[in-house]
C-alpha cells in the first residue's frame, strides 16, 4: 500500500496528537460516548472483528466555543489498521474532523485567530517545501455552507506540477491543532453521506455499470504506477464478475504526485479514455498494470496512443483531451475528491460509502455478499 505524502507528511514537522491529553485507556469510567463511537466505525477503514473503546476525552475551551479531542483505540487482527484514531469535535457547529492531527508550535500573540492566519501562511508553506518538497498556499475560502467555530476550516492548496488542487484542513481556535481532515456532522452517519456524494459527483468513471439496479456500489481511488493497487485489483475484478449486474464499479483517479513520476500523465490519459468509450478504462488500466515496471514518463502518451488506435477510438478527440486543460482539471477534481472523503493511500476503495483499505480475499467476498442483501457489513 501507498501513502500519500500530502497527508501524511506534515506530521513529520509537527508533534503527533496525544501530547497534552490525558491517557485514560486504563481509566474504567472514561464514558463510552455512542454518538462517537459510531461516527469513528463508520468513517475509518472497515476491517472484520474489529472492538472500538474510546480512551482518551478531554474538552478545551476558546474564545469562540469550546472543542473535544477524542481518541479512539480500534482493535483488529490487521496490524496497520490496528491503532488510535483522533477525531476532533467543534463543539459550536457539530462537525468531528478524523483525519491526521498534529500539535503546532504556535506562539500567541494578540487575538488567537487574528495572529493563527499569518503564522500558517508561513509556517506551513515553508515546512511542506523544505521536508516533503511540496508546493502549497494557504486558501481561506471554506466551502458553501460551512461555518467557523472552536475549528477554522480552511484549504491547503497543492500544486502537482500540473495545476493545484484544494486539500481540506481546519485549525483549532487556540492554535493548538492542525486536522487533516473536512468536517462531517458528528450526528451524521458518514457511510451514507459519502455513498450520496459518489452519486452526484461527475469525476467518478463508472467504467462497469452492472445492471438495473445494481446493490453494491464500488468507487475505487487508485494510481497506475501503485503495485498494490495491480495487486489487489484481480480480486476486485473477481468479485465484480461473480455477482454479475449486482455490482457496479467507478473509477477515480489519485495519482501520488510526490512518489510517482508518470502516474498523473496515466490519470490523465484515464481520463480521457473514459470520455470516449467508459467501458474501455478497465482494459487500459490492466495495460498499465501489466507495463508497470517497464513504464516511464516518456512512454506513457504513446503507449495510451497505441490503446487508443488499438480500440478504434477517436485519436483526434483523445488528443485534444490528454495533457490539455479539461483533463488536467478534471484529474485536480479527482484528487480533491479524494482528499475530501479522507483518502491517504492507494488503493482505497468505498463500497456502499464503506471505506475499505486492505481488501483481503478472505473477507471481501463476503462483505460484497452481505451488502448485495442490504445488511450491513
Amino acid at each position: 500500500m501507498k501513502f500519500n505524502k500530502v497527508s501524511t507528511g506534515v506530521l513529520a514537522m509537527i508533534v503527533v496528537f496525544g501530547g497534552v491529553v490525558v491517557d485514560a485507556a486504563d481509566d474504567p469510567l472514561i464514558a463510552q460516548d455512542p454518538v462517537v463511537l459510531r461516527f469513528v466505525e463508520r468513517s475509518i477503514p472497515w476491517y472484520p472483528d474489529s472492538s472500538f473503546r474510546i480512551v482518551s476525552d478531554q474538552r478545551t475551551p476558546t474564545p469562540s466555543g469550546s472543542y473535544r479531542t477524542v481518541r479512539v483505540s480500534r482493535t483488529c487482527e490487521n496490524k496497520i489498521l490496528t491503532g488510535e484514531p483522533s477525531v476532533v469535535i467543534d463543539e459550536v457547529t457539530g462537525l468531528a474532523y478524523l483525519g491526521s492531527v498534529g500539535q503546532l508550535p504556535f506562539q500567541q500573540t494578540g487575538t488567537a485567530p487574528r495572529s493563527l492566519r499569518p503564522f500558517l501562511e508561513g509556517f506551513l508553506p515553508e515546512v511542506l517545501q523544505r521536508n516533503m518538497n511540496m508546493k502549497v498556499r494557504l486558501s481561506w475560502d471554506v466551502p458553501e455552507g460551512a461555518t467557523s467555530g472552536a475549528l477554522i476550516p480552511f484549504n491547503l492548496i497543492v500544486d502537482t506540477g500540473y495545476g493545484e488542487f484544494p486539500k481540506p484542513v481546519a485549525v483549532t481556535s487556540d492554535g493548538n491543532y492542525l486536522i487533516m481532515a473536512s468536517g462531517m456532522p458528528l450526528d451524521g452517519d458518514p457511510v451514507a453521506i459519502r455513498r450520496a456524494q459518489f452519486g452526484a459527483n461527475a469525476f467518478v468513471v463508472w467504467d462497469h455499470p452492472g445492471g438495473d439496479g445494481a446493490k453494491v456500489e464500488i468507487v475505487e481511488f487508485s494510481d497506475l504506477e501503485c503495485p498494490a493497487c495491480k495487486a489487489k485489483w484481480p480480486m476486485v475484478k473477481a468479485v465484480m464478475e461473480e455477482n454479475g449486474g449486482a455490482v457496479r464499479h467507478g473509477m477515480v483517479s489519485f495519482p501520488l504526485t510526490s512518489i510517482h513520476p508518470w502516474a498523473f500523465r496515466a490519470s490523465s490519459a484515464t481520463w480521457c479514455v473514459g470520455e470516449l468509450d467508459t467501458q474501455q478504462v478497465i482494459g487500459f488500466k490492466e495495460l498499465f498494470y501489466d507495463l508497470q515496471r517497464e513504464m516511464e514518463v516518456g512512454l506513457v502518451t504513446q503507449t495510451s496512443l497505441d490503446f487508443v488506435a488499438g480500440q478504434g477510438l477517436d485519436e483526434t478527440l483523445f488528443r485534444g483531451c490528454y495533457l490539455r486543460n479539461v483533463s488536467l482539471a478534471a484529474v485536480h477534481s479527482q484528487l480533491a475528491l479524494g482528499h475530501q472523503m479522507g483518502v491517504n493511500a492507494t488503493p482505497t476503495y468505498f463500497v456502499n460509502g464503506w471505506m475499505i483499505q486492505m481488501p483481503d480475499s478472505e473477507w471481501f467476498p463476503g462483505l460484497i455478499a452481505r451488502l448485495a442483501k442490504g445488511e450491513e457489513p
